[in-house]
């Protein structure tokens, strides 16, 4: 009797100083697989230093730590088919599509304060859109010495080493490029085509307004922007953006206010450099 109230007391103080108990029969939770959450651990901790970055302003160095967080999460699915349909991946799920439009979102940010850098007045990329949708080639530029000895090597090089543009997440990219260089005319060619296989395609508009902005065409942008919302309306990227139109290119700060508020409401960042155009 003694013997068993010893026991009883010695396994009480072990539970009481959450101690591990080892019992020496087989056990379910032994053979039991580690739970999603315990997987996803070194993503989790690659989001939030991707946060911090962002945080920080290091947009380049944000996005790679994210798109790396996306191949961990891959890798998990990959080595747990058997696990992926079960209910408790939908944390995982969930988890890649916030990433993912984290990187959507500091892209487009990035493209978009890239291309307001670009002066109104300068008709550079204004013609060469105009004269790409007239079907006119363009004026061959005045080149140095030296560049016309480059020509004959560039001849050799595919014209277009870009991959094929087949689907449209790969034609965002390239729209996204093409905006970080300012061809207007390109940005607009692509997601035209983008918009013909998918014409309420929210990411696609929210690029077209984009540029559209950066061209002073705030009638345009705020046109598109409408669309885009009523595409996704539970997305926050078009209210953000049209935020941006009406406090950056319409003076408009109590519409821009709400529209900020409304994005925030369905989950949008904090976005610092937008709430200091509303001060």
């Amino acid at each position: 009797m003694k013997q068993l109230l010893s026991f009883a007391l010695v396994f009480a103080l072990c539970a009481e100083a959450g101690a591990s108990w080892y019992w020496p029969f087989s056990s379910d939770d032994e053979n039991k697989p580690p739970r999603v959450s315990e997987l996803m651990e070194p993503a989790s901790v690659m989001i939030d230093e991707a946060y911090d970055l962002a945080d920080e302003g290091k947009i380049s160095e944000a996005v790679e730590k994210y798109r790396a967080a996306l191949a961990e999460l891959d890798r998990i699915e990959a080595e747990n088919p058997d696990r992926v349909k079960e209910p408790e991946f939908n944390t995982l799920k969930n988890k890649r599509a916030t990433v993912t439009a984290a990187i959507d979102s500091l892209l487009l940010s990035e493209a978009q304060d890239n291309a307001r850098a670009i002066a109104v007045s300068d008709t550079t990329e204004l013609q060469k859109k105009y004269d790409a949708k007239h079907g006119k080639a363009p004026k061959p530029e005045a080149k140095a010495p030296e560049e016309e000895a480059k020509v004959e090597e560039k001849k050799s090089e595919p014209a277009d080493p870009r991959p094929d543009a087949a689907r449209p997440k790969t034609k965002m990219a390239i729209a996204l490029e093409d905006l970080r260089k300012r061809d207007f005319a390109a940005v607009e060619l692509t997601i035209k085509e983008i918009l013909e296989e998918r014409p309420n395609d929210a990411a696609a508009l929210n690029l077209k307004a984009a540029a559209e902005m950066a061209q002073g065409d705030a009638k345009a942008a705020e046109k598109t922007l409408d669309q885009a919302i009523m595409s996704n309306p539970r997305g926050y990227h078009a209210y953000y953006n049209m935020a941006r139109l009406m406090a950056g290119m319409k003076g408009n700060r109590s519409g821009a206010k709400r529209y900020y508020e409304a994005g925030r409401s369905l989950g949008g960042p904090v976005d610092a450099k937008l709430e200091e155009l509303l001060k």
